[in-house]
């Protein structure tokens, strides 16, 4: 089995041979059919050498679920004989509908197709028509709720896990790095290299959000307050997920890492979007002295790249009916509606990226708001606290005009 090292090498060799073949054209559309199927098999290769060397995969957060089952059985039922008084017989037995059509030949005909209309005698005194206006029919519930659409993905994923107990991070970082090293004359003096570093603080954020609801509601209903649970955590990751990308730093903002001051920029310019995206990853490698592990992109932005075509119709990027996982130059791409559109942001998140969290999220009840105990309301809150490190902006590079 080839080690790390040897990994990453043969993957950024494959990386430097298909930016080779994209660097033959100045329009993909002119891509001939044979470049336009070697593109495609080496970016296959480069997804599947990608997945050795990932040091992690996507970790998926189970949101609390939850489903009742609402089934309900009808059983025919067979009125007993009514007694009628001494010396009067008993009334016969009713039968159901569905025990008068078993017991019809007629029916039977019917269902094998032999006989077109079938006809039912009813029992004495049944004189009325049964229609839905005479019997209360329920409508059929169906169980749990039916929840609107919203993204999952995460760009926490992609990035280093931490915890910490301060509200404040503080770390050193390399801000100077100047390599003197040469070779050196027998008896000369030998050149000297210079390290400087500067300390970075970085604060601990609150993120939250709360909901109202009657007690009656979480008594009675089933299954609702694990759902408000799940919703409001839900409601708290996409902030999350906002912050980590573009907070502004301003209190009680994370800074996020496209408001970072040092992180590189690439624009597109008149390159097709691929070559602009491996241009960023060339800069993350030359100044940023980093292998990028990722490219966050909007979902509109990532379709246009995802449809990019030959002039006579073949998908540079996979046939649709590949469905492996959305890579770009061996990178995983994360789709995020949070980012801004036309721009795109390349970095080795990991390990020039970490969350730190104070705290999970958090979800508690309580009647103790206004006057909520003596109305019989519950305030739902969730929350948590967090702060982003980011030991090397010079690691990321924004991609603009995608």
């Amino acid at each position: 089995m080839p080690s790390l090292a040897a990994l990453r090498d043969e993957l950024h060799a494959k990386q430097t041979q298909l930016h080779e073949i994209f660097a033959k054209y100045d329009d993909v559309l002119s891509m001939s059919p044979d470049d336009a199927k070697e593109v495609k098999g080496r970016n296959d290769e480069m997804t599947e050498l990608s997945k050795k060397v990932e040091e992690s995969e996507r970790m998926e957060k189970i949101r609390d679920s939850n489903s009742d089952s609402l089934k309900s059985r009808q059983t025919p039922v067979t009125r007993a004989p009514l007694d009628r008084g001494e010396g009067q017989a008993p009334m016969p037995a009713v039968k159901s509908l569905r025990q008068v059509m078993a017991e019809s030949a007629e029916y039977k005909a019917f269902r094998e197709g032999t006989l077109k209309t079938v006809n039912f005698s009813l029992p004495d005194g049944v004189k009325t028509l049964m229609t839905l206006t005479t019997i209360n029919n329920p409508a059929t519930r169906m169980p749990g709720i039916r929840e609107s659409l919203q993204d999952e993905s995460t760009v926490a994923d992609l990035m280093l896990d931490g915890t910490t107990d301060a509200n404040t991070l503080t770390y050193m970082e390399e801000t100077t790095f100047t390599n003197a090293a040469a070779t050196v004359a027998e008896g000369a003096a030998k050149p000297e290299g210079a390290l400087g570093f500067t300390e970075r603080t970085e604060n601990i954020r609150k993120i939250a959000t709360w909901l109202p609801a009657t007690k009656e509601l979480l008594e009675d209903v089933a299954g609702i307050e694990s759902y408000i649970r799940g919703r409001l955590s839900f409601m708290v990751r996409r902030t999350e997920e906002s912050q980590l990308l573009n907070g502004n730093g301003t209190a009680p903002n994370i800074l996020g890492i496209l408001n970072r001051s040092g992180i590189q920029t690439q624009a597109r310019g008149t390159d097709p979007v691929p070559d602009a995206i491996y241009k960023a990853m060339t800069k993350v490698r030359v100044t940023g002295l980093a292998e990028p592990t990722a490219y966050v992109t909007h979902p509109n932005d990532w379709q246009d790249v995802r449809l990019l075509r030959t002039a006579d119709g073949i998908y540079l990027w996979g046939a649709p009916s590949d469905a492996g996982p959305d890579r770009i130059w061996g990178l995983t791409v994360r789709q995020t509606p949070l980012i801004a559109e036309n721009t795109g942001l390349v970095g080795a998140f990991r390990p020039f990226a970490q969350v730190f969290r104070r705290t999970g999220i958090d979800v508690q009840i309580s009647t103790e708001h206004s006057t909520f105990f003596t109305e019989n309301k519950i305030a739902i809150l969730a929350e948590e606290r967090l702060g982003l490190a980011v030991y090397r902006n010079s690691a990321f590079c924004s991609v603009t005009s995608v």
